[in-house]
């Protein structure tokens, strides 16, 4: 069945049929882009994590947004108020109404994924505190926005912006965009941040940074939406002068989900493994428990058979120290300095140290 916008032509008196072609076309371009990230996931890990899902939860909301959309474009959307009937205004204005509060709610969701994605691939703290603060910055602003879209006007029919007491909604959409150009700053700036600290080539770190700068799209969109939103401001003409406010809308929600999607790819994600893997490793195995750059192994412990054995000394003959381990565990330790050793360009010349780990146990 064809949707009421279809059924029309765009001309200079109804901008409708091409809001209602491009809503749906966006909303195609990102329903492929989900399905491209959720083949990639099972292709790879055969799991979904949080991430996935809160994209599930934005695509839904995309789709429910197309739906009102297509309803508000029925409703008088791309045509001069002075053609509508009192009833088509009605309806415009709480069509308009459920579309912000779907707006806001999708935008939330898909930055909160990203965000998630880039908590769970960092093993630095510091990173990890930057992303939840950036994180608990979304959802407490998306949530106070989500509070003043829902009651901007007042009640019991906060649809009602005509003839009805409202809040300066230009206002309040300006603070909104600003706000929104600056976490998507944020999305931009944390993985350049957390990607120079990956150990692998400047080439594989510049692909991964891109996956994520293709966000730089979303900041253009929400930018065009705010000068459209100013432009429509005061005006008498709603119906007439939203419609590119409408259709700039759709296009920032749609490509904040496909870009959120983009890092899920498998290249990108073959290279973060690499990348990243080697990160962790020196941060849980060199700085932990196997002491690269300490030789701190008092907390090794571990059981054979459930039978102990005598206290043991570890010994580092190259550097002369002595460590007493648990009774449990006999561990030597070596550290051989090989200053002819080849070096590793994406191990930022770790290969300097060479560490033999050797661990024995005895069963009595």
């Amino acid at each position: 069945m064809s949707s009421p916008a279809s059924q029309q032509v765009d001309s200079p008196s109804n901008h409708g049929p091409i809001v209602g072609v491009m809503t749906w076309f966006l909303l195609a371009a990102t329903v492929c882009a989900v399905i491209a990230r959720v083949a990639t996931k099972l292709a790879i890990s055969k799991r979904f994590t949080s991430d996935d899902f809160l994209i599930f939860a934005a695509l839904g909301l995309s789709i429910g947004q197309g739906v009102v959309v297509t309803l508000q474009i029925g409703s008088g959307l791309g045509k001069h108020a002075d053609t509508l009937s009192a009833p088509q205004l009605d309806r415009f204005d709480k069509f308009d109404y459920a579309s912000n509060l779907l707006f806001i709610v999708n935008l939330c969701s898909a930055k909160v994924s990203v965000l998630q994605m880039l908590r769970t691939i960092t093993p630095i703290k510091l990173h990890v505190r930057m992303v939840l603060g950036v994180g608990l910055f979304t959802l407490l602003w998306s949530l106070a926005s989500e509070f003043v879209a829902a009651f901007h006007c007042s009640i019991p029919e906060p649809w009602q912006v005509t003839g009805n007491r409202c809040i300066d909604r230009t206002a309040f959409w300006n603070a909104y965009g600003v706000l929104n150009l600056i976490t998507e700053a944020a999305l931009l700036g944390l993985p350049l941040i957390i990607v120079w600290k990956i150990q692998t080539k400047l080439k594989k770190k510049v692909v991964i940074f891109l996956c994520f700068a293709s966000r730089i799209v979303v900041l253009g969109a929400i930018i065009g939406q705010l000068v459209y939103q100013n432009r429509a401001a005061g005006t008498n003409d709603r119906t007439f002068e939203m419609w590119p406010v409408v259709l700039t809308a759709q296009t920032v929600q749609s490509l904040s989900i496909i870009t959120a999607c983009i890092p899920c790819l498998k290249p990108f994600l073959e290279s973060l493994e690499s990348g990243m893997l080697r990160t962790d490793l020196r941060r849980r195995g060199m700085n932990g428990a196997y002491g690269y750059g300490s030789h701190n192994l008092t907390n090794l412990s571990a059981r054979s058979n459930g039978k102990r054995e005598r206290p043991q000394v570890a010994s580092n003959a190259s550097a002369g120290k002595h460590y007493k381990l648990p009774n449990n565990i006999s561990t030597v330790v070596s550290v051989n300095r090989n200053e002819d050793a080849e070096r590793d360009s994406d191990s930022q010349k770790s290969s300097a140290r060479i560490i033999k780990y050797t661990r024995t146990f005895s069963v009595e």
